[in-house]
């Protein structure tokens, strides 16, 4: 049994005839068809019928912004205590009102304190909630604490939110952290391109 299963496939071979090319799959483009003009239209690329790259709407304009640097501060009491210059702007996705951001500023070096801002860009002041969040991470001689607002804790003023900067203030009361602990915090940042 064993003998015939192999010698099928030998069988099978010499049964084709040497006239037949060996069947190949060829590529194909994901382009679709091509003419003297490149791709059609339908598929991306060139207009077929004028040569043209095919027409992109226009960006909205005062759509992104650029901050690349930046530094912050804060000062916190209550079950830690401790004031902090938070001098490097570490991640910066950007976008002036009506937008978004997504900014970290971190004390660099052995300090593991960070303050982050996420949500929906605006200027004035709103509390924090599910589409406005502030998080800090302050580091002690003893600990490491780390505490986010989303239910209103914190109160953030942004003064200026141009395309190419972002600066304010937060204010929390009873923010609870890791292990329960409760602060009250204070602090300013800005970023800038």
């Amino acid at each position: 049994m064993v003998i015939a299963a192999l010698l099928a496939p030998v069988a099978l071979a010499s049964s084709c005839s040497e006239d037949e090319p060996p069947s190949t799959v060829e590529p194909s483009s994901a382009f679709g068809e091509t003419g003297e003009t490149g791709a059609t239209g339908a598929t991306g690329g060139q207009n077929g019928s004028t040569g043209e790259p095919p027409s992109v709407p226009p960006l909205p304009t005062g759509s992104t912004g650029e901050v690349s640097e930046g530094a912050a501060a804060l000062s916190v009491s209550g079950d830690i205590v401790a004031s902090k210059a938070v001098g490097n702007l570490v991640s910066s996705v950007y976008a002036p009102p009506p937008g978004g951001m997504a900014l970290v500023w971190t004390a660099g070096g052995t300090d593991a304190t960070t303050i982050g801002l996420g949500g929906l860009s605006f200027t004035g002041s709103q509390r924090t909630s599910p589409t406005l969040s502030l998080t800090l991470t302050v580091q002690t001689d003893d600990d490491i604490a780390s505490f986010q607002s989303m239910d209103g804790e914190c109160s953030i003023t942004i003064g200026a939110a141009g395309a190419n900067q972002i600066s304010g203030t937060f204010t929390c009361t009873d923010l609870e952290g890791n292990g329960g602990r409760l602060i009250d915090a204070t602090g300013s940042f800005n970023a800038q391109g």
